[in-house]
């Protein structure tokens, strides 16, 4: 049950009497369980929507086109809370975080609600009763799986769950449902590669269409594993044999299809010192959250923004970024200076001294440890930060340091930037870039 806290002027929803107070109890005669439900069904063109006003109940009949809304907000109890996660995965980054930050931050989730709504990864192994079948029956679809090792003994040794069922015969089922999936294969060294992985992405592609990609990333290890399964950072060498074992497959799979089944991730490219796909590999980067495609992407946008920019903007610029992203960070700035030759910008490489220096992407860099770093140095004009260093809805770091104190610390302006080759050129120049 919804219980309505604001029904918007003139929406469809306050044009049908729908009034703040109301609860929404019902679609077609079925219970409404969640906020997931409504918006299915708010997304059709005709259904009955079953409204409770004090004891009164009444049914309305719901006529309108399948793009608009019925444009109502409810009560915050509605919303979706994150599901806690039942493995003890012996990789998980929340087990790997220092002590003493905000709770948060070690808030494990694993939540298929909340991978259908947002894109999240999850290994469904908390599945609720009645909920494989409400998937299907409802086609949330699509939802992101983490597999990482489709051998069940496997699986349950990477995730430290014994109880965890077998993840093919689910997944089977949601393909006969027609759910499509895109899935993920951390890749611990010595556990889960070689012919494990093979295993895998055959497993997977045997489920193709529904099973629609495959993202296969180096496992991420922090510095404050104490305690820990010891495991080891991907090297150079392991870091080619996972891809060419990634490409062979995906290459006969792109014969058959015409499509791409298997990416790896931008790091595990970095890690094998090997070229980068083009950006007709990535489709439509499905992947892109995993760090699949993000430089190509990044690069192949700059490409097409820099013919459109007229001269640069006044003053200087400094680029902050982490370890991974500092090669294309200096080939675009020299790119842009090539072009203006009077245009001051250089980039700073960061290390992460919170997480440990195994850690590279600028993603997890925090706000005070950056402070830190910089303190004593010359930083030129306008820093310019990439947006995945904010919280996704608020300029917050990792570390909960905000932008405003980060500007005071390192006494200059700082501007977000979005991950995204018109935006980083519209930073430092003018021009009509987005005509």
């Amino acid at each position: 049950m919804l219980r309505v806290l604001q029904a918007d002027k003139n929406g469809i929803g306050e044009k049908l009497g729908i009034k703040k107070g109301d609860v929404l109890t019902a679609v077609n005669g079925q219970p409404l369980v969640d906020i997931l439900d409504y918006e299915y069904y708010d997304s059709q063109e005709r259904f009955t929507l079953t409204v409770l006003r004090g004891e009164e109940k009444k049914d309305i009949e719901v006529e309108k086109e399948d793009y608009e809304s019925l444009a109502l907000t409810f009560e915050d109890y509605c919303y979706l809370t994150p599901r806690g996660c039942a493995n003890k995965c012996i990789f998980c980054f929340v087990d790997q975080l220092p002590k003493n930050q905000r709770k948060t931050l070690y808030v494990k989730d694993d939540d298929w609600r909340l991978s259908f709504a947002s894109g999240t990864y999850v290994t469904l192994t908390n599945l609720r009763e009645g909920e494989k079948e409400r998937i299907a029956d409802k086609k949330f679809s699509p939802i992101y799986v983490s597999v990482h090792a489709t051998d069940h003994k496997v699986r349950r040794f990477l995730l430290g769950n014994d109880k965890a069922e077998p993840i093919m015969p689910l997944l089977g089922y949601f393909a006969e449902h027609g759910i499509v999936m895109h899935t993920q294969i951390v890749v611990c060294g010595g556990i889960n590669d070689g012919d494990v992985l093979a295993k895998s992405i055959r497993d997977l592609y045997s489920l193709y269409p529904f099973v629609k990609s495959v993202a296969v990333v180096p496992v991420g290890l922090t510095g404050h594993r104490e305690g820990l399964y010891p495991l080891t950072p991907i090297t150079k060498s392991q870091a080619r044999e996972i891809l060419d074992v990634c490409e062979s497959f995906d290459g006969e799979v792109f014969k058959k299809q015409g499509e791409h089944f298997v990416f790896c991730s931008d790091e595990m490219y970095l890690r094998a010192e090997a070229a980068l796909p083009s950006p007709d590999f990535y489709g439509d980067y499905d992947q892109i959250e995993n760090g699949v495609g993000l430089i190509t992407k990044i690069v192949s946008e700059f490409d097409a923004a820099l013919p459109l920019a007229k001269k640069p903007k006044s003053g200087s610029f400094t680029v902050l970024t982490g370890v991974s992203a500092t090669p294309t960070m200096n080939l675009l700035c020299d790119r842009l200076k090539e072009r203006f030759p009077k245009l001051n910008i250089e980039v700073k490489t960061l290390e992460n001294n919170f997480l440990g220096n195994t850690v590279t992407v600028a993603g997890l860099l925090t706000g005070r440890d950056m402070a830190r770093q910089l303190k004593g140095t010359k930083v030129n004009g306008t820093v310019l930060l990439p947006r995945v260093m904010m919280r996704e809805t608020q300029d917050v770091f990792l570390d909960g340091m905000t932008l405003k104190e980060f500007s005071k610390a390192i006494g200059c302006k700082v501007e977000v930037v979005d991950c995204d080759g018109f935006a980083f050129v519209s930073a430092v120049c003018k021009g009509d870039f987005y005509e």
